[in-house]
């Protein structure tokens, strides 16, 4: 399923479409986006990333991946959901999207990935470097195939976090957060069979 790292990486500031409710259970909401327009804290609109319908779009190139960090704040601990619907897959072995979290720089910070299989796991970029946290696992209550919808949720709380797809939980790990505390952010990857498409929406970080 990594047959995208291998291709050219393509960083960038923007995140991904999506089209159902993220709705996490925090009151004290730290940032939250709709998509009705491209926040400059995403950075500038490409092809490969935009507001596109109310949505954030991420269609990275062919055998290429890009991920956004959002600059509008720091963060300590979070709980945070966004919805990811799988526009176009092109291959579900190997394409995927997901939540950025515990980022520091664009050399390190960890990914909650979902696969159009129904697959998910967690990633950790460290130096630049990929290093598989969680291996690709089955994600109980995950919508598979074009047109899915699943709604992604990271919490983190001190070096421990948590994920869930669709209210069901994945798993749990310990890792490494930034000391001086984190960004939050979306990235999508694109098979060698050609471009995906990931649209994102109703980002939302409160919390925990």
């Amino acid at each position: 399923m990594r047959g995208a790292r291998a291709g050219l990486a393509v960083a960038m500031t923007l995140a991904s479409v999506g089209v159902a409710r993220a709705v996490c259970p925090g009151l004290d909401v730290l940032f939250e986006d709709k998509f009705d327009n491209m926040k400059p804290t995403w950075g500038e609109a490409s092809e490969a990333i935009r507001v596109e319908g109310g949505q954030l779009v991420i269609s990275p190139a062919s055998g290429t991946y890009a991920w956004a960090a959002n600059a509008a704040g720091i963060y300590d601990d979070v709980d945070m959901c966004v919805t990811v619907n799988t526009v176009t897959a092109a291959d579900p072995l190997d394409a995927f999207a997901g939540l950025v979290f515990w980022y520091e720089d664009v050399n390190n910070f960890y990914a909650f990935e979902i696969a159009p299989n129904g697959k998910a796991s967690v990633w950790r970029r460290e130096r630049g470097r990929w290093l598989a946290q969680v291996e690709w696992g089955v994600a109980g209550g995950a919508n598979t195939g074009d047109g899915a919808v699943n709604e992604l949720r990271v919490t983190t709380d001190g070096d421990g976090a948590s994920f869930s797809v669709n209210g069901t939980p994945f798993t749990t790990l310990s890792g490494s957060p930034p000391e001086q505390g984190q960004q939050i952010g979306v990235l999508a990857a694109s098979p060698e069979e050609g471009a995906a498409l990931f649209a994102f929406d109703d980002l939302k970080v409160t919390k925990p």
